[in-house]
C-alpha cells in the first residue's frame, strides 16, 4: 500500500466519515475481510441483517406494515432469505404512490432526495442519508479494488454529474479523480479525454460501457499505445464487442459492475471474470413470471432486498433488469460471496448527432430524471437530424416545461438535432417484451442493437 493510500484509509477518509456521518471506510474494512468468509458465514450474517431490516420496516414504515398485514405475515416469520417469498413483490409504482410519507422513516440523520431512472426511462425518487451512502460507496470501492485500484490512485471517470458539488470536488481531489463528461462523445471531446490520460499517466479508466467503447474506438484510430491497468464499467450493458475492443485497445481487462442508483450495489466482476453478488449488502432473487426462482443458467427478473434499512427500506424491490443465476459454485479468487452468471437487462441504442456526438441512454436519463412532470420517456431517431421524444406525463407539461427540456438537452449535446415531442398514455412494448427507451432506426447507427 502506498503512503498516500495509507493516509487516506487511516486518517483523511475516516475524518471525512466522522464529519459527514457515513462510516464508509469502517464499512469497507469490514467488507474487505468478510468477502473471504465461507459462504455459510456470509449467509448467516445476511439472515441476521435481514431479520433486523424486517423488524425495522414493519415497526417504522407504514407501507411495509400495511403490506405485511395484508399478506398476513408477521415480522418474526421472516428469518432468512428463503422466507422472503412470503412477501409480495414491490414495484416502483407501488412505492411512488405512498412516497414519501408512507415509505420513509426517521434515521436521526439529515436526509436528501435522489432521483433516478437509470436506463429504464421511468423517473423514480428515493430518500437517502449519509449512512446509506456510506454503505453503497464502500461496496463500490470494494469492486474497484477487485479491479486492482487502490484508494488515491489517479484515474479518469466519465460521468453525468458535471456540476461537481463541494463534497464531490473534495472527493475527486483526494481520490485522484479526473472527471470528464459522458454527455459529449464527439471526436473532439474524446481526444481531450485521451490527452488527459496520457498527460497524467493515468492507468485506471471508469465509466458507462457506451462511453468507454467510443473512447476505445477513437483511440484505436489514433494507434493508441498507452496500456491501462484496468477499466471498470457500470450503468448499462457491456456488449461482447464493447468488451473486446476496449480490452484490445487499452490492453487490459474490463471489470463490469452492477448497481442501482436507488442506493445499493448488486454485483461486480473479480479478476477471474465472475460476477460476485454483494450478499452482505443485498439479498438478490432472480425470479420467473410466476415469482418463482429460476434455475441456474436461466434468465429471470432481478428482485433486490437492501439489507441496510436507511430512510427508505427497499424489500423485494423489482429493479427492472434481467439476470442469470450462476451454475458455478466457488471461485478461484477465494471469495465466499455467491455468484451470478450475467446481467441481461440494460440494452439501449445510441443516438448519433449530425456533428458526430454519440448520445447513450444515460445522456437522456441524466437530464430527464430532473423533470418530475415526466413519468416515462422513449427517444426514437428515424432521421439523422431529428429525434422524437415520447413522453408519458406524470403531471401537466406546459410549453414552458417543453422549452426547458429542449434547452437542457441542447446545452448538453442535441443542439444540432431537432427535438419533437409526442405525449403517450404508455411507452410501447416491443415484441421482445423488454422496454427500450432509446431507439435508433437510421442506417447511420453502426452500433445500434435494433
Amino acid at each position: 500500500m502506498t503512503i498516500k493510500a495509507n493516509l487516506l484509509r487511516n486518517l483523511v477518509l475516516p475524518i471525512g466519515d466522522f464529519v459527514f456521518g457515513q462510516e464508509m471506510i469502517t464499512r469497507l474494512k469490514f467488507l474487505e475481510n468478510a468477502q473471504y468468509w465461507p459462504l455459510e458465514k456470509i449467509q448467516a450474517k445476511q439472515a441476521e441483517d435481514l431479520r433486523n431490516l424486517i423488524q425495522i420496516a414493519y415497526a417504522e414504515v407504514p407501507f411495509y406494515q400495511s403490506m405485511m398485514d395484508k399478506a398476513e405475515v408477521r415480522p418474526e416469520e421472516i428469518n432468512d432469505p428463503a422466507d422472503l417469498s412470503k412477501l409480495p413483490i414491490v414495484t416502483k409504482d407501488m412505492l411512488r404512490e405512498g412516497y414519501p410519507k408512507l415509505t420513509t422513516r426517521y434515521t436521526g440523520q439529515k436526509t436528501y432526495e435522489a432521483s433516478t431512472s437509470g436506463s429504464t426511462g421511468k423517473n423514480f425518487y428515493v430518500m437517502e442519508d449519509a449512512m446509506t451512502a456510506g454503505w453503497y460507496r464502500a461496496s463500490f470501492m470494494l469492486s474497484l479494488e477487485w479491479a486492482g485500484w487502490q484508494i488515491g490512485e489517479p484515474h479518469l471517470q466519465t460521468g453525468m454529474t458535471l456540476d461537481r458539488s463541494l463534497d464531490r470536488r473534495i472527493k475527486d481531489w483526494f481520490l485522484g479523480c479526473h472527471y470528464k463528461s459522458a454527455y459529449q462523445l464527439d471526436d473532439e471531446h474524446l481526444d481531450e479525454i485521451l490527452i488527459t490520460i496520457r498527460k497524467h499517466n493515468l492507468r485506471h479508466l471508469w465509466g458507462y460501457p457506451g462511453s468507454l467503447y467510443y473512447l476505445a474506438k477513437f483511440a484505436d484510430t489514433l494507434g493508441w499505445d498507452h496500456p491501462l491497468s484496468s477499466v471498470v464499467s457500470w450503468g448499462d450493458s457491456l456488449y461482447p464487442h464493447y468488451r473486446q475492443l476496449i480490452e484490445s485497445v487499452f490492453q487490459t481487462k474490463v471489470f463490469d459492475t452492477y448497481g442501482c442508483a436507488e442506493g445499493f450495489q448488486i454485483a461486480a466482476q473479480c479478476e477471474y471474470g465472475n460476477y460476485h453478488l454483494h450478499a452482505l449488502d443485498t439479498v438478490v432473487e432472480i425470479l420467473d413470471a410466476y415469482e418463482k426462482p429460476v434455475k441456474p443458467g436461466k434468465i429471470g427478473n432481478i428482485v433486490v432486498t437492501r439489507l441496510h434499512p436507511g430512510p427508505m427500506p427497499l424489500i423485494r424491490y423489482v429493479v427492472g433488469d434481467l439476470g442469470v443465476p450462476s451454475k458455478q459454485r466457488g471461485c478461484p479468487c477465494g471469495r465466499g460471496l455467491p455468484m451470478m452468471e450475467a446481467i441481461k437487462g440494460r440494452d439501449a441504442d445510441v443516438i448519433t448527432t449530425p456533428s458526430g456526438n454519440r448520445l447513450i441512454v444515460h445522456f437522456f436519463t441524466g437530464i430527464l430524471e430532473h423533470f418530475p412532470e415526466i413519468d416515462s420517456f422513449q427517444v426514437v431517431q428515424t432521421e439523422p437530424d431529428s429525434i422524437l421524444l415520447r413522453i408519458q406525463p406524470k403531471g401537466e407539461i406546459t410549453d414552458s416545461i417543453l422549452d426547458k427540456i429542449k434547452t437542457s438537452l441542447a446545452d448538453k449535446g442535441t443542439s444540432d438535432l431537432q427535438v419533437n415531442f409526442q405525449f403517450v398514455e404508455s411507452i410501447p412494448m416491443p415484441p421482445s417484451g423488454k422496454h427500450r427507451f432509446v431507439i435508433n432506426q437510421t442506417h447511420s447507427n453502426e452500433d445500434s442493437h435494433v
